[in-house]
This record gives C-alpha cells, structure tokens and sequence, in this order.
C-alpha cells in the first residue's frame, strides 16, 4: 500500500515538473495529408472519411480543409496556436481566403474551429460556434474524440461551407456513455445480498419467479462480456488535475471595485443630502416648500420638460409660501445615454452606432454614427473609420521562446508555404471540456 502511494506520488511530482512537448510536425512545414493526428485517436475509417470531405468540398467549392489532432499546445494559448498555425502553413487561396482548420490538442481539453477571412462572418461564426457547444463538446466529454473530430468536420463542410456531405462512416469503436466531469468511470457490478432471515425457502419448496419482467428490454446474455475504453494515447492514465494558486491580481481587483462601489454609494448618499436640504427664501427668509412632480412642471420649460422625461435631467422647484419667490435647481443624472443638442443645447441629443464593417488585419473597418435631438428634431448622420486589428505577437512554440515566429520556408510540396496562401483573423469558434 505504501509502495503504491508512493508511486502515484512521483507520477504527480513528474507530471507537473516535466515540460509539455508539442509535436515537431506543428513546427515544420505543412505536411501533404489533410488529416495531421499525432495521438492516434483517429482511426483508419474516420481518417478516410475526413480526407474524402476535404476532397469534396475542394472538388466543388474549392475551399480548404485540414484537421489537426495533438497532445497539447506546451502551454500556448490554444486560440493563438490555433490562428499562426493556420497563417503559417497559409491555408486556403490568397485571392479566396477559403481555409477551415479544425484543431484540438486532447491533453489540454482544447478544440478550436479557425475560418479564413474569406469564410468569416457573423453567420459562419454562429455555426461554428453550434458544431462546437452541439456536437463536438459534447461528444469530446463522453470520451468519443474520433466521433467528435469527424462529426465536426462533417458538420463544418454542411453548415459552414455549405456543400451537401454524404452520411459519414461510422465509428468503429463502440459510444462509450457520459462521465462525470469528462472523465471515464469504471461500471461495477451491484453487490448480491442474501435475503432476510427467516425467508429461506424450507427444502423442496418450490420457489415462485419474482423476477419483474423486463419491459420490452433484450436481456444481455451473460457470456457478453462488458466493454471498458482503452487507455488514451496522449496521457498517462487519468490527466491529474492541480489546484490553481490564488491569483493576486484578483484580489486588487476585488478591493479595487470594492473601493469604487464604496465611492459611488458615498458620493450618491452625500449628494441626496445635499439635494434635500432645508431652503429659505432669498427675499423674506422663510423656509420654502419643495412642490411635487406634477405642480412643478408649470414652472419649467418645454425643453426642461423633455429632459425630465427622458431621464437626463431631474429639477427641483422650490416655492416661497409667503412672498412669489420661485428657486428652480438642476440636477443632472449621474449616468445617461443623452448628449448636450448643438441646437437647443438640451440634454436631449441620442445617438445610435451602426457597424457597416468589421476591422481585420488586413482592412480598415466602417461604422454609421446617427444624432438626433428629442426636442428640437436636429439630425447629423456621419460616418468613421475603424482602425485595422493589431497583428498578433508571433511565439515559437517549438522552441519556447516568445517574439519569434513559425519559419515558413519549405523544401518542396503542394501545401508548403508561399505567397499564394490564405489568412485568418482567429474568426471562428472554441470550445474546452
């Protein structure tokens, strides 16, 4: 027992210490097979599967399509691997940008769906986003990561794409059922209890079946054995999962919008005293009355009116009940969606912003800006530029040093890197399990 303990003590000791290593075959040029899976999850039906959808979708549309299957990213942010591999072995036409890569590294739970800038846009991105949460998340947490990789490949070639795919191959692993927290637990058979004393039957009784029918259920012969999952090939035995430290960061955050609320709630509590304070007329020295919101409104002008109504601005009216002094204050709301009008000079002026463009890399984007005055009916319509996106910081993930980037030089082959390749932006869909 304590010879075991020990040993499960080291392995803990050795995963954490050892260095993640990531493929060489992601640091290399890109290879001339559509289906890169260095754990061997795949097997020889789905990899022909996949490689025929890539071969279809490129004989009708002409689009891109690669799978890439790894242990883990060595720590790299899975969306930014994800995004250089894509632009590193430029996938897709450079005229098109028509490139899908469908990437998950299955130590580190990660799974990415990256669309090049010719296929990205909001309606892409959503369907991307559904193959993710609805067929492959779900299929990756009951341990079925072949089913997973070629159910989303299918589903990107019919949803995102949109070219007709025929039923898939099935697998030939049997479905293993959902575990708790995606780990796969072992089925154990239920105990047999002896019945309670004094219910044995006496010797040559005979002995009714009790026994309630199975309701339309086969009976599984006892000869079948029951079916456990190999062992995954990218792991030793189950992934061991450590307690993330407490990060400091979080807690200044923490004490940071704590002070601030603190700030708000104090400054909104002085201002109400102040606000609500006793007031004497300027003329006789008498305490003037606060009037209700309906009688003040006689005091105000159309414009203050509107104000009132929009929420902008709140006035108080105070009057004098001996002499005809009025005083009227203003207060103006704290946090409001309404501008000072050019015109009327009002705190009646909206304004809607409309996206005609988004920003990439590679482009400048466009929005409407739409201005117009509750009150006086004053309108502007102007247009702005969006600047483009910042390129992204390039890290050698197979050297583990940052500020560098993929080397694209090739020594031959088809799907090398060149000028004529497709980018990406990173639009696309993630998931983890």
């Amino acid at each position: 027992m304590r010879l075991s303990s020990l040993a499960a003590l080291l392995f803990v000791l050795w995963s954490a210490t050892s260095p993640a290593q990531v493929p060489a075959v992601v640091s290399g040029p890109r290879p001339p097979s559509r289906v890169i899976d260095e754990t061997g999850t795949l097997s020889a039906a789905e990899r022909a599967e996949i490689e025929r959808l890539s071969e279809s979708i490129r004989a009708t549309t002409r689009a891109d399509l690669v799978v890439v299957v790894i242990p883990t990213t060595g720590g790299a942010p899975p969306r930014l691997f994800a995004t250089d591999l894509f632009n590193r072995w430029r996938l897709g036409n450079a005229a098109r940008n028509d490139g899908i890569l469908l990437f998950a590294a299955l130590a580190d739970r990660k799974s990415e769906i990256v669309l090049g800038d010719g296929l990205d846009t909001a309606a892409t991105r959503a369907a991307a986003q559904r193959i993710m949460e609805e067929t492959m998340i779900p299929h990756f947490r009951a341990g079925r990561p072949g089913r997973a990789i070629l159910d989303g490949a299918t589903r990107t070639v019919t949803d995102v794409v949109g070219v007709p795919a025929e039923a898939p191959a099935g697998p030939d692993t049997l479905p293993i059922p959902a575990a708790t927290a995606g780990e796969l637990v072992e089925k154990r058979p239920e105990p047999i209890l002896d019945p309670p004393l004094g219910t044995h039957p006496a010797a040559g009784d005979a002995v009714a079946d009790v026994t309630p029918p199975s309701a339309g259920v086969p009976e599984v012969p006892p000869s079948v054995p029951e079916w456990f999952p190999p062992p995954q090939p990218w792991g030793h035995g189950v992934v061991q999962r450590r307690a993330e430290p407490f990060d400091p960061a979080v807690g200044l955050v923490i004490m940071v919008g704590g002070g601030a609320a603190t700030l708000v709630g104090g400054t909104m509590a002085l201002r109400g005293l102040w606000r609500y304070r006793r007031r004497h007329c300027p003329q006789c020295g008498t305490e003037m009355i606060l009037l209700g919101e309906t009688e003040d409104d006689a005091r105000l002008e159309r414009s203050e009116r509107v104000e009132e109504s929009l929420g902008s601005v709140d006035y108080d009216v105070f009057s004098c009940p001996v002499c005809p002094a009025v005083e009227k204050v203003r207060w103006g709301a704290m946090f409001t969606r309404y501008a000072k009008c050019p015109r009327c000079k009002a705190i009646t002026k909206s304004q809607t912003v409309s996206r005609l463009r988004s920003p990439t890399r590679y482009r400048e984007g466009l929005e409407r800006i739409d201005e117009r005055c509750v009150h006086c009916g004053w309108e502007k319509t102007s247009e702005r530029v969006i600047p483009r996106l910042p390129e992204p910081s390039r890290v050698d993930w197979s050297s583990g040093s940052s500020g560098g980037s993929f080397s694209s030089s090739s020594s031959g082959g088809g799907f090398s890197g060149g000028s004529s390749g497709g980018r990406s932006s990173g639009g696309g869909a993630s998931g983890s399990w």
